[in-house]
């Protein structure tokens, strides 16, 4: 036994931090690598997330090169007009068609039933995926909208108060996994 405890924690202090910083960066390295905590800072996904909540975001490089999310996945993804991170569910994928009638989102022509949303969504960020030009519209409908391939549609699960459009997939960071 103290042979083992020698070994383990040294017999020197210095040793010891050694040993622990070791073992530590071998437990925490692969975790940090498929993981990362990501700070909510807004009110755009409440009532799921809190302004101020912390969560856990799986690293888009442990997630495929072909990764592309699910409908209702929660994701985080980079914004160049707003040159910072947000935090959105992708409701439209790639080829489907997204139109807003009186504040309700149809995908497919079909009305789009989820538990997530709150409220009716009141405006849009345009954004046109050939020349990246970014435009906001406020209305309670908007025209049908085909998802572009490579591209989903994303808003926050507070309909009245987010950020919403077409966003390419490249620049999704990565998906919560913690609620």
């Amino acid at each position: 036994m103290k042979l083992f405890r020698k070994l383990l924690f040294g017999s020197t202090w210095a040793g010891r931090l050694l040993r622990i910083l070791t073992l530590f960066t071998i437990l925490a390295y692969p975790f940090g690598y498929h993981y990362r905590a990501v700070y909510i800072d807004g009110i755009s996904m409440e009532p799921t997330y809190d302004d101020g909540q912390w969560s856990l975001e799986q690293r888009r490089r442990s997630l495929g090169s072909k990764w592309i999310p699910d409908r209702f996945d929660v994701v985080t993804v980079w914004s160049d007009k707003y040159d910072c991170k947000l935090c959105k569910r992708v409701i439209g994928l790639p080829g489907e068609t997204i139109e807003v009638k009186e504040g309700q989102v149809f995908i497919n022509g079909k009305e789009m039933v989820d538990t997530f949303g709150k409220g009716k969504m009141v405006r849009l960020q345009k954004e046109d995926p050939a020349t990246g030009e970014v435009w906001w519209t406020e209305h309670d409908n908007i025209e049908p909208i085909v998802v572009a391939p490579g591209h989903v549609w994303i808003i926050g699960d507070n309909r009245e108060d987010s950020i919403f459009g077409h966003f390419p997939v490249i620049k999704i960071h990565g998906k919560l996994v913690l609620y």
